[in-house]
């Protein structure tokens, strides 16, 4: 089963971080899309494992840890409904 990075961006913060790896992003997916129906201007994406985790970068973007955590929390907060975490 190939493995990927899992990496998730906040526009409006202009922040990223590399989530961790998988084999299958369908959870972050549906998450970043239940997100962005809120109004959040996120989304995610999958680079390949042999990538260093160093080495992915976005311009213009800071890598932050506990991105994610505060975007499931802001979600939560705005709509009063709870994402599938890990």
């Amino acid at each position: 089963m190939k493995r990927f990075w899992e990496i998730i961006y906040d526009d409006d913060s202009k922040v990223m971080e590399i989530i961790g790896t998988s084999s299958d992003d369908t959870r972050l997916t549906n998450n970043v899309v239940e997100m962005q129906k809120a109004g959040l201007k996120v989304r995610c994406q999958t680079a390949d494992i042999s990538t260093p985790k160093e080495d992915i970068k976005l311009s213009g973007y800071k890598v932050e840890d506990n991105v994610y955590s505060r975007l499931l929390n802001e979600y939560e907060r705005l709509t009063k409904k709870q994402l599938k975490r890990w």
